[in-house]
């Protein structure tokens, strides 16, 4: 899981990046942050990067391995993020959007404007801050035996210390 930590390694529209952690068909990883929480502040607060690439350059055709996207005050009780599974577009899901920051480029990982990845909103849920996140694998339809949810990163849009 090491190689989960620091910055994504985005590789942009045509290319998904092979530095991740593969989770396999309907894998889940549960994520901490040490002494820090998520915080509910204005717009995204968390950001989940997988190695998506989109097929003909076209955002509308990702090529996607989708992750239903959880968070938890104390990894014991779970608020999911609804997760349109069935159509573009893939509302609710992580999974689905390329990634543009990377180790030596400028663009930061931590501005969901312009970072790519798929930008959650602890608000959208109800819940107030998170101490851990948790992607579990949906990409079951239509995927290849041996697919699933490629992480690459989460960073913290909004952070605070516990």
């Amino acid at each position: 899981p090491e190689i989960l930590y620091g910055e994504p390694q985005g590789l942009g529209t045509h290319y998904g990046s092979t530095d991740v952690l593969s989770l396999g068909k309907s894998g889940t990883i549960v994520l901490g942050f040490g002494g820090t929480d998520i915080a509910d502040g204005p717009g995204a607060d968390f950001i989940v990067f997988e190695n998506t690439f989109y097929i003909g350059d076209d955002a509308t055709k990702p090529f996607k391995e989708l992750g239903e996207i959880s968070v938890s005050a104390d990894g014991e009780t779970w608020t999911t993020f609804p997760c349109t599974q069935d159509a573009y577009p893939f509302t609710g899901c992580a999974g689905w959007h390329a990634t543009f920051a990377g180790a030596g480029l400028d663009i930061s990982a931590y501005d969901p404007a312009t970072s790519g990845g798929d930008a959650f909103d602890l608000a959208d849920v109800g819940v107030e801050s998170a101490r851990f996140v948790k992607i579990h694998d949906v990409s079951n339809f239509g995927a290849g035996g041996n697919a699933g949810f490629d992480l690459d990163a989460v960073t913290l849009v909004h952070a605070q210390d516990r």
